[in-house]
């Protein structure tokens, strides 16, 4: 699986609302995708965050640790 930035889905994202946006039927639509827009932005932000935390507190390992042991469903 090819590994996504989110510079990409944000692209993917803006392509689809100006694709949708003025066409009948669809101002939903691309009023969720709006609101998705900010939600990648918020998610993106705090993993930066996260991910300078381990680095500062030197937690990376601790993280991979309990990563191991706890994969993901």
């Amino acid at each position: 699986m090819a590994e996504y930035t989110k510079d990409d889905a944000l692209a993917f994202i803006s392509a689809l609302r100006l694709t949708l946006k003025g066409k009948v039927g669809f101002k939903w639509l691309v009023e969720r995708l709006s609101d998705l827009d900010v939600y990648v932005e918020s998610v993106a932000a705090e993993n930066e965050r996260l991910n300078a935390y381990l680095d500062e507190t030197d937690s990376r390992e601790g993280y991979r640790s309990y990563c191991a042991t706890h994969p993901r469903d």
